[in-house]
């Protein structure tokens, strides 16, 4: 059976795929494919199951349920790189709203959408307002009806979740004030360290968690069929690099221990409000970047980073 790419359409031959997953979250057989017109790599079959993020299938998303999960590192090139300081900010997958929280502090009237209800809860109890457990094209028919617009949409390590991107980008320019821009994040599927993430770190990189994987050519084959021109930096310093090295040394083990000691310092103190628990996680991320700069230094040179980070804006055409 051949296949169409999500983004082009191209039709794919479904005997040349590049590799095989059996995963044992739905016990089903996936293929990889790569579309040579747009660069884009993706699953097969493409179909989202809610029950990875609200069953907690990946373990990661108990931290969001418990309401201690950090702002992470992908996040932050947002905080130095944002064109807008102000105004109505839309998060994607916003999850238990981290991100949001660090955003409001700035100015913005923050707003998020995700279709994980019990991490949209968590928000809710972190002192978030304008939160929602729905889809995207759920909340475009709500924006709608609000007649609301955003002067920001952001949507950090979301695109590789979709299995309709294309849809997804239009939406999102659908929900863009005349000036908006967006940002966010997506996994370098070329990075030196992300065989390594694939293979150690809880297979989160596999489906049916992640279906799509991005080239810096395959996102802007994205975004400019719906006219966003986007610039994408690679979100590549040393806390990040200690963060693949340590997993690189140590394995799954590091990744258990971290969020144990996650659980028993914040104790549902939702997103940093106890500075000790801030500065605690502060100094252990001090103490390891400590103990890994050596290595650090010597290999950062020669390695591509993961994830992307990209922003930009939609150049809508001019009705004549």
């Amino acid at each position: 059976m051949n296949v169409n790419c999500p983004v082009c359409r191209e039709i794919i031959q479904g005997g040349n795929y590049l590799e095989k997953f059996l995963s044992d979250l739905d016990n089903q057989e996936y293929k990889l494919y790569h579309c040579k017109n747009c660069d884009l790599q993706f699953w097969w079959p493409l179909r989202i199951d809610l029950k990875v993020y609200e069953q907690e299938k990946e373990s990661c998303y108990s931290l969001y349920h418990e309401g201690i999960m950090d702002l992470q590192e992908q996040h932050l090139p947002f905080f130095k790189k944002n064109p807008i300081l102000k105004g109505r900010l839309l998060d994607v997958g916003c999850g238990s709203g981290a991100f949001l929280k660090e955003a409001e502090k700035l100015g913005f009237d923050v707003w998020g959408v995700d279709f994980d209800k019990k991490s949209i809860e968590i928000a809710k109890k972190a002192g978030l307002k304008n939160v929602y457990p729905l889809s995207l094209k759920e909340f475009y028919e709500f924006a709608k009806e609000k007649n609301l617009k955003f002067d920001m949409i952001t949507f950090f390590e979301v695109l590789e979740h979709q299995d309709n991107p294309v849809e997804f980008i239009k939406i999102v320019k659908g929900l863009l004030s005349e000036e908006g821009y967006i940002a966010g994040s997506v996994p370098n599927r070329d990075s030196s360290f992300i065989n390594l993430y694939r293979g150690k770190y809880e297979k989160t990189d596999l489906p049916p968690h992640h279906f799509l994987r991005f080239s810096k050519k395959a996102l802007l084959n994205l975004f400019g069929r719906e006219n966003f021109k986007i610039n994408i930096w690679e979100n590549k310093d040393l806390i990040h690099l200690a963060t693949f090295l340590e997993v690189a040394l140590i394995g799954k083990f590091t990744s258990r221990f971290k969020k144990e000691l996650k659980r028993k310092v914040y104790q549902n103190s939702y997103y940093k409000e106890n500075k000790l628990s801030k500065n605690t996680i502060k100094f252990l991320k001090n103490l390891r970047l400590f103990f890994l700069l050596p290595i650090c230094l010597i290999v950062y040179p020669f390695v591509k980073s993961t994830p992307f980070y990209f922003q930009g804006k939609c150049f809508r055409k001019s009705l004549k």
